[in-house]
């Protein structure tokens, strides 16, 4: 595979992954609000919104690496340790999240539907979201700040990240602290951090993939 190529796919793995686990995101939000852990994840529609959810998050996993090659030079060590870092956040956030909901959480719902309804999270789940959460929150400014500073275009990009970090934690911590509300406002309200995040990389996706055209 050329190197062209192989920018080209990442780009568009960007575009479709962004708007993939974007959806995913509308339609999770919709699902959930209302309904019961213990309903909503036994339906045939929660299954391919999970799926929707998965492929969009392997693509953007996917194609991270090859953004921060295009963008190395002006980006330098801040840029490496942010995507880095965006990467590990990603896998627990859009990858891991996604299978759990995908296989895991539809098998609970009908086996041991005790653990699903209103039960705390185990603390090995809670440290690893939390360690995931703060990932996420220094790999976006890390990222972003070659961007804010001028180095990177578009200037924009790099307060869209951050915005999105400090979305992670208001959405995660404040506004639905003890996950999905029963408003579908709320619910797309809280989970506006990764939809931020997926804004950014799908326009540097956009621009790799042109590029390399």
């Amino acid at each position: 595979m050329t190197h062209a190529r192989l920018h080209q796919l990442a780009g568009l793995a960007l575009v479709v992954g962004a708007v993939g686990f974007t959806a995913h995101v509308a339609l999770r939000s919709w699902a959930t609000a209302g309904v019961e852990p213990t309903i909503f994840a036994r339906q045939i529609e929660w299954l391919s919104i999970n799926a929707l959810g998965t492929l969009g998050a392997i693509a953007v996993l996917f194609a991270l690496p090859v953004l921060y090659a295009r963008f190395a030079k002006p980006s330098g060590r801040f840029g490496l340790a942010g995507v880095v870092l965006l990467a590990v956040a990603w896998l627990f956030f859009g990858v891991f999240l996604s299978l759990y909901g995908l296989l895991i959480l539809p098998w609970l719902a009908e086996h041991a539907p005790a653990l699903v309804a209103g039960s705390p999270p185990p603390t090995g789940f809670a440290v690893a979201f939390l360690a995931a959460l703060l990932a996420w929150c220094v790999g976006t400014v890390l990222l972003g700040v070659p961007f804010m500073r001028g180095r990177v275009r578009p200037r924009w990009v790099g307060y869209v990240l951050v915005v999105s970090g400090l979305w992670m934690v208001l959405g995660n911590l404040v506004i639905a602290p003890r996950g999905p509300a029963a408003n579908i406002a709320i619910n797309l309200l809280s989970n506006l951090g990764p939809v931020l995040l997926l804004v950014a990389l799908a326009r540097l996706g956009t621009r790799i993939w042109r590029e390399a055209s």
